[in-house]
């Protein structure tokens, strides 16, 4: 499964970046450049990201409208998320979608 991911890039040559690409890892696409903040977003196969991260959470008692209810959280500590030596801006994103998680930000 591939996984949209985003990193810090300059890219002065697109075309000749996404040759590279290619042969850095043949799974992987590039997807979008956005110039002015050298941000590359491409979409890799999972299985390509070095993530260490654990998921967070708990269920927390919530007053309302006189009862109390139980309200369920869950999140992602990400220690490392890297993508071929990058780091990977949207680790936090990346590492929940890992995790199976639906990400909210």
């Amino acid at each position: 499964m591939q996984i949209a991911i985003q990193i810090n890039k300059q890219v002065d040559d697109w075309d000749k970046w996404v040759d590279e690409l290619e042969q850095i890892d043949s799974t992987a696409s590039a997807d979008d450049y956005d110039a002015e903040a050298k941000v590359v977003t491409l979409l890799v196969d999972q299985k390509s990201i070095d993530d260490h991260y654990h998921p967070v959470g708990g269920r927390y008692p919530v007053e309302f409208e006189g009862r109390t209810e139980f309200v369920e959280e869950i999140g992602i500590c990400v220690h490392s998320c890297k993508w071929q030596d990058h780091n990977i801006i949207n680790a936090e994103e990346v590492c929940a979608k890992l995790e199976g998680l639906d990400y909210v930000n």
